[in-house]
């Protein structure tokens, strides 16, 4: 569950929290990700990142592994995220990013059209997603649980979450394709 790294990470902590550095360092693109994902807002990604952070540093001395750390950092986000929509929003707003990359000249100049349209299509699509599908998604892409993390802070059986992911990744790839 844990890595041995990990593991010895965590009651070293408890001891001296200045080593909580080490795990922040390790967690914090995942975590922001998540939580930019789920804003589709960098400013207040970075606020609730800093919150959730906090939250698990303070939370540190009462940690007891039951499982993935990645699961209890995960769950503290989510409780963040809840709270940042509880008290601005009605509804999130995850947008793919439509900003155009660097092109070759000697690309095809509907490539970048093609990409827009494509963009726009998936963003229609999962906008139609109910919230506990665009959340799978989000702990799979932004956050890179693991199946089994995902399941646990789902509080759901591992085979169900990969069942859902993969059915839910063939209906958006068959609706693209239509």
């Amino acid at each position: 569950m844990l890595d041995d790294e990990d593991e010895l990470l965590l009651h070293e902590i408890q001891q001296n929290p200045d080593v909580f550095a080490i795990l922040y360092r390790r967690y914090l693109p995942r975590v922001y990700r998540y939580l930019y994902f789920k804003t589709g807002d960098a400013d207040e990604a970075e606020d609730l990142t800093s919150q959730v952070f906090l939250a698990a540093l303070e939370g540190m001395p009462g940690y007891q592994h039951r499982g993935y750390f990645s699961t209890w950092l995960f769950s503290i986000a989510r409780r963040k995220a809840a709270d940042f929509y509880r008290t601005r929003y009605t509804q999130p707003r995850t947008k793919l990013s439509q900003s155009t990359t660097i092109r070759d000249p000697e690309d095809d100049p509907l490539t970048p059209v093609i990409a827009r349209e494509n963009i726009e299509k998936l963003n229609e699509l999962l906008s139609m997603l109910n919230d506990h599908e665009r959340e799978i998604l989000r702990l799979r892409f932004a956050a890179k649980l693991q199946f089994s993390e995902i399941a646990t802070l789902l509080k759901r059986k591992p085979s169900s979450i990969k069942m859902a992911y993969y059915r839910l990744l063939t209906r958006l790839a068959n609706k693209m394709e239509a």
